[in-house]
């Protein structure tokens, strides 16, 4: 369940019209609703392709109104006019104005023309032409407010600032008492970002007419950007107790404006006191919780969830919704104390199923997060916890669809967690019984063949995956089983049939399986001989298997015997950085950063050695709780490799160890 109700404003606009155009469209709205649209302003001098094509249309009917012997006459006009249009699309803007002014003086009263020809003249500068053709519609009937904010807003663009305002002044005077006329001179002020001048005309036209309630999302929208963040909180909140359908545009607008903190601590403030005022409104507090999400206050944020969740009586749905949010964001207490309260005060309702598996997905993900130290006692008593919670669930609700999905998490923690093997291949074999056909009983069947290949039963490992690689046929499942497959025939020896496999699956199935895929063709490529039998592969080949069961103490002692003979093989650093990680698996923590460290400085060339330093930085941090060693050895990596695809991230991890804002 999504945490907010996904309402859509009542009114979205797309890029803005022309300020005579839109004057007209908001004078008719005000007067029909009393408010303003909800417009986002553009001051784009080009109209979208969809005005373009209404401005052809409009074009054509004012020619089609001439009479029959001047139907040829207009063809030719229409032809010119498409091929005026094709000149200023293409900005040749010289030769679009002597065929938007040829077609101008042949239909004078023809405003289209009159349009794109100002347009062509303000796309060149040509301020004072641009004014002249606004004059000239001057003289006619057409609203004289429009008119005067689009002549003010060309000369303010020439230069003349003092008698662009005296023109702008003028615009208002001439219809004092309509929404629509604010609106317009609002629009002109904003293309060249007058903003301050835009919300005084609105303050003022909201003083005039008397209403209150006049241009909220635009006073809002312009409050923001002059800095006056209270005031636009102020303009929100009204828009939300108006109409609670407002809140996802309310929050769009807010997004970018609340990553100040200076702002975020505004808007948050300013929700807190209208939570106050009106305890009872939903869309206020929807607004607040969003706020303290986005804050990162997971604490305060649960107080509002909780109060909405009673406010509309979702027994738990709203709570659920948060606890999904914090695990998430990684708040796990706070998560905790939601799934908790679901199945406290509703353990009837259809929510505490979920809440259920979701405390199970709670233990396992914060226990995941610790270091993957096997000794860990405070993982593995959260592993233990993961297998509790999904233990109460299964028992609790057997016909749950996502039953299947439970039993394949516990088998999963205690093959790959606990190493358990005996009871996780009790746990597949039942599931796979238990529910076949289900895509759990699949992942099931996969997992069989990796204890398989843990176990060193490669035959029957091989089995397991060509069975599914065959009766999926395609899909992730079926490219990991078939990655599985090359895997074996590698640690058997068997490098062609290895090669052949991985050279057929398909890339980006899975980013991970294609990069796996990708990094075995590169080893079996580059690594191959000296002698016939490939010896070196065939011995780096056991030492993966080794490790992949396990066995981390023999691997490395089969290691380090291939090393001392390797001399410059090309599989040196490869071998150097497996050496390394095997290290840091059995807890000898300070070589394997001696050996991380060392690494590009002997392999600066290899595409392992900005992971190396990568590496050794996570083993400072988790390890040796060494933050200043962690910072030296990320800066390293951004000063060596600069175009590192781990730059970013190394960027963000100093910043987090520096406590620096993100």
């Amino acid at each position: 369940m999504a945490p907010f109700r996904r309402c859509e404003p009542a009114l979205f606009r797309g890029p803005a019209v022309r300020a005579r155009d839109y004057g007209q469209v908001c004078s008719r709205e005000a007067e029909t609703n009393g408010t303003a649209g909800h417009t986002e302003p553009r001051p784009s001098p080009r109209p979208t392709i969809r005005i373009r094509i209404v401005h052809i249309a409009l074009a054509l009917l004012a020619l089609a109104g001439r009479p029959a012997d001047a139907q040829v006459i207009d063809s030719t006009l229409a032809s010119r006019y498409s091929l005026a249009e094709s000149y200023l699309r293409a900005a040749q803007f010289d030769r679009a104005i002597a065929l938007f002014e040829d077609l101008l003086a042949r239909s004078p009263g023809n405003f289209i023309f009159s349009e794109r020809l100002q347009e062509a003249y303000e796309a060149i500068k040509r301020y004072d032409d641009a004014i002249a053709l606004v004059d000239a519609r001057l003289a006619g009937q057409e609203s004289r407010t429009v008119l005067l904010s689009e002549k003010a807003r060309l000369i303010y663009l020439s230069g003349d600032e003092e008698t662009a305002f005296a023109t702008w002044d003028a615009a208002l005077t001439a219809e004092p008492f309509q929404p629509g006329a604010y609106l317009a001179v609002y629009h002109s002020l904003m293309q060249p970002r007058l903003f301050d001048r835009a919300v005084s005309v609105l303050e003022k036209g909201r003083e005039a007419l008397g209403n209150r309630e006049l241009f909220r999302s635009d006073l809002a929208q312009l409050y923001g950007l002059v800095g006056r963040h209270a005031e636009a909180m102020t303009e929100y909140l009204a828009m939300l107790e108006q109409n609670e359908g407002q809140l996802t545009f309310v929050r769009i607008r807010l997004q970018s404006l609340i990553e100040a903190p200076d702002v975020m601590a505004v808007a948050v403030a300013a929700a807190e006191r209208a939570v106050r005022g009106k305890p009872l409104s939903r869309p206020v507090r929807e607004l607040l919780a969003w706020l303290y999400l986005e804050a990162g206050r997971f604490g305060p944020a649960l107080g509002e969830f909780r109060a909405l969740d009673r406010l509309e009586r979702q027994e738990g749905l709203m709570l659920y919704a948060f606890a999904v949010l914090a695990v998430d964001g990684g708040a796990y207490d706070e998560a905790l104390a939601a799934f908790g309260e679901i199945l406290d005060r509703y353990p009837t309702a259809p929510t505490a199923a979920d809440a259920q598996l979701g405390l199970g997905g709670l233990h396992e993900r914060r226990a995941g997060s610790q270091p993957a130290d096997s000794t860990d006692s405070a993982r593995r008593a959260g592993f233990a916890s993961a297998l509790e919670e999904y233990r109460r669930f299964i028992e609790r609700w057997p016909g749950h669809p996502s039953v299947p999905d439970a039993r394949y998490r516990v088998a999963r923690i205690r093959l790959d967690v606990l190493f358990d093997l005996d009871t996780a291949e009790q746990d597949l074999e039942a599931l796979i019984a238990g529910h076949p056909g289900t895509p759990s009983a699949d992942q099931a069947a996969y997992e069989l063949g990796r204890l398989d290949v843990a176990r060193d039963r490669l035959e029957s490992a091989r089995v397991h995956f060509t069975r599914l690689a065959d009766r999926l046929r395609s899909g992730e499942l079926a490219e990991s089983s078939r990655h599985e497959l090359a895997l074996i025939h590698f640690y058997r020896g068997e490098f062609e049939a290895a090669r052949a496999l991985a050279e057929s699956m398909k890339e980006n199935t899975s980013a991970d399986v294609s990069n796996d895929a990708i990094s075995l063709k590169v080893l079996l490529v580059e690594s191959r001989g000296p002698d016939s039998l490939d010896t070196p592969l065939r011995d780096y080949a056991t030492v993966l298997l080794r490790e992949r069961q396990r066995k981390p103490d023999e691997a490395l002692a089969r290691l380090e015997v291939l090393l001392s003979g390797l001399g410059d093989h090309s599989l040196v650093d490869e071998a150097m950085y497996r050496r390394a990680t095997l290290l840091a698996t059995l807890g000898r923590t300070p070589e394997a950063i001696a050996a991380y460290l060392e690494f590009p400085l002997i392999h600066r060339d290899s595409p392992l050695a900005d992971r190396a330093l990568m590496a050794a930085a996570d083993l400072q941090i988790t390890g040796t709780s060494d933050r200043d060693a962690a910072i030296t050895t990320l800066t390293r990596l951004l000063q060596d490799f600069p175009g590192s695809l781990l730059a970013s991230e190394a960027r963000s991890r100093i910043r987090r160890l520096r406590g620096d804002a993100l």
